[in-house]
């Protein structure tokens, strides 16, 4: 098949956290799955060259990507940025670990295009209820420190029952911690997260989480012409709300044009969506991107929110 014009993907490069967020899709926690960063820079090499027609966007995660092996993100972050059909380069982080080296290594990416960083809610009791005791003011902390040296912070909220009446306070925290962006997605039970299923948002709480947006980003519309998106942005460029900020929604993009990539080097057509369709670099991009496309025509109750 004819390579997509963009492609994104979010790369999954290790288990290893030192959370115990209670909605998380992850079942281990620990560096079994892990390739080496040797490893690592093959796939990286093999999915930019294969695509080298395409623009690429690479959301670098985990687990927590700070606690793989001795600084390995940093190398692989600076070998995806030599590649010139890199389009968009970004790491998602708990800030776990994270302080004045880190951030000094972070700056010293070439192409990173934002600092991606957890937070449930801007009340503490809420977040740390989620995500553990304690992380509320570690976050809040870092990302005010992220922030305050010149990277892009964007927030991202996974919303359940749990948190979803946090949407506005969140959004107003994250434009005052001087965050560039927040990102909202929806709770989805797997992993050690299945758990807690029955706090799946309800079509109801979804209209209200959208009403929500609609207020903060002053948009001129109605929440039920938001309900078919899966997931909101909303961008602050200005460092404020209400006119001066752009928002916007995402469907879902299962197809040729996404996946998700596991430590061992395993492909999901999505983080949400946890069945193996090759593996790199063995199986090249273009058998991969031939199995995605599959999945573009099947029937679709999934969720997969990369911006």
């Amino acid at each position: 098949m004819t390579p997509p014009k963009d492609f994104g993907f979010q790369w999954h490069i290790t288990d290893r956290c030192a959370g115990g967020c209670k909605h998380c899709y992850q079942a281990a926690f620990d560096g079994a799955s892990e390739l080496p960063i040797d490893a690592l820079t093959r796939i990286a090499d093999c999915i930019m060259t294969e695509l080298a027609d395409t623009r690429v966007g690479v959301n670098v995660t985990g687990g927590e990507p700070l606690l793989y092996q001795r600084g390995g993100v940093f190398e692989l972050m600076s070998r995806l940025s030599a590649f010139d059909n890199l389009d968009e380069l970004n790491i998602i982080t708990s800030t776990y670990g994270l302080d004045q080296s880190v951030i000094d290594r972070l700056k010293s990416i070439p192409k990173l295009t934002s600092v991606k960083v957890s937070l449930e809610s801007h009340d503490p009791s809420v977040n740390d209820g989620i995500r553990g005791s304690g992380r509320f003011d570690m976050v809040t902390r870092n990302i005010r420190a992220l922030a305050a040296s010149g990277l892009p912070v964007v927030v991202m909220a996974t919303l359940s029952q749990r948190n979803y009446e946090s949407v506005e306070g969140l959004c107003r925290l994250s434009a005052d911690m001087g965050a560039a962006g927040i990102i909202l997605e929806r709770y989805v039970p797997l992993g050690r997260g299945a758990v807690l299923a029955d706090s799946v948002l309800t079509a109801r709480e979804w209209r209200d989480i959208a009403a929500a947006v609609i207020r903060v980003a002053n948009i001129d519309a109605a929440a039920d012409d938001l309900l078919p998106y899966r997931a909101f942005r909303i961008d602050m460029p200005d460092g404020t709300l209400g006119d001066g900020c752009e928002a916007s929604g995402a469907f879902c993009n299962l197809g040729p044009s996404s996946m998700a990539l596991m430590p061992d080097g395993t492909v999901y057509p999505c983080r949400r969506v946890p069945t193996a369709v090759g593996r790199l670099p063995d199986d090249g991009m273009a058998r991969i991107l031939s199995i995605l496309d599959g999945y573009s025509s099947a029937p679709q109750q999934c969720f997969n929110f990369d911006f």
